[in-house]
């Protein structure tokens, strides 16, 4: 029933065209809608000269996308290798350089002993030197434009042509800087650069993640850590040993004068106190030192395999 009703409907369109006078301009001719469109292209029904009438009178309707899908379903079912540039006649008018060059591209490879082959390639180099479109666009209107350091003319809203490369955008309103973008672009190609206020940053910022940064970074605050206390109980070792000596030295006297016979003074508790405290902080500063030099010995002394590549080799090294 589908395919009747769109064989009726095809029919419908050929008797109106061949019932137009030659007099009456092509745009009162009804075309197809875009549902009724995809619906005769996708009918087995549709033959190759149907498929390229239809593109051809949308061609000269201005819908030029519609003629490349009518023109693009009748190269699939002919295979003729002129509807590609058909096709990229239709591109080019859409401003698609990059698309026509590929449609006309594939019509020389589709046709390697084309008669105008040097007209196509020709129409390509002229394609390939088309200039890129810049939209510049802000909150507020009339704002001056830098473009790659240079001020134009034109006021945002605006529309620049550029040469196919990288270029940076400065906008500049009532003395004040806007924003800033650079881009690259290609032939043909079209690109918006939107300078309003709530237009987030097109750069992101993640925290590294690197494992053997971290793992260095968590070495060397402990070695930090180490090191101060090393330093701290040696401190302490050092006053305690020079407190013990001259207290000893006080309670040496005191008992050599017989102030305290017979009974232990309070000098010399103090001095073997602080030789004990001397003796235990010594101990543990040589005690972390050590241990630490220890840990970082066997951390280098791990094996560590490394290949590095020379040419079409490869050489492996074993660190211990």
């Amino acid at each position: 029933m589908r395919s009747a009703r769109l064989a009726l409907l095809l029919l419908g369109f050929a008797a109106q065209a061949g019932a137009q006078a030659p007099e009456e301009p092509a745009q009162s001719m009804r075309l197809p809608s875009d549902a009724e469109l995809s619906d005769l292209l996708s009918d087995p029904m549709t033959t190759v000269d149907q498929a390229y009438e239809l593109g051809a009178r949308l061609f000269e309707a201005k819908r030029y996308e519609s003629a490349e899908s009518a023109w693009l379903r009748a190269h699939a079912l002919g295979r003729d290798p002129t509807l590609l540039v058909a096709v990229a006649d239709t591109r080019e008018r859409r401003g698609d350089e990059p698309g026509a060059v590929a449609m006309l591209r594939q019509y020389l490879v589709e046709r390697p002993d084309a008669p105008d082959q040097p007209a196509i390639e020709a129409r390509i180099a002229t394609l390939l030197q088309s200039p890129a479109v810049l939209r510049v666009v802000s909150e507020q209107p009339d704002c001056a434009i830098l473009l790659d350091g240079v001020p134009v003319e034109k006021k945002t809203p605006a529309e620049l042509e550029v040469a196919p490369g990288s270029h940076s955008v400065i906008v500049v309103g009532e003395g004040k800087h806007v924003g800033e973008k650079t881009v690259q672009v290609g032939y043909g190609e079209v690109k918006e650069l939107d300078f309003t206020p709530e237009t987030k940053s097109q750069v992101t910022v993640e925290p590294s993640e690197d494992p053997s940064l971290q793992a260095r970074l968590a070495s060397e605050k402990e070695d930090r850590i180490i090191r101060r206390a090393v330093i701290s109980t040696g401190s302490i070792a050092a006053a305690s040993f020079v407190t013990a000596t001259i207290v000893g030295s006080l309670a040496l006297r005191q008992d050599s004068s017989g102030t305290n016979a017979g009974k232990t003074s309070p000098l010399t508790v103090s001095a073997e106190v602080s030789l004990g405290l001397a003796v235990l902080s010594a101990i543990a500063s040589f005690t972390l030192f050590q241990t630490h030099k220890n840990k970082r010995r066997r951390e280098h002394e791990t094996a560590r395999l490394q290949i590095q590549t020379q040419g079409a080799g490869a050489t492996a090294i074993l660190h211990f």
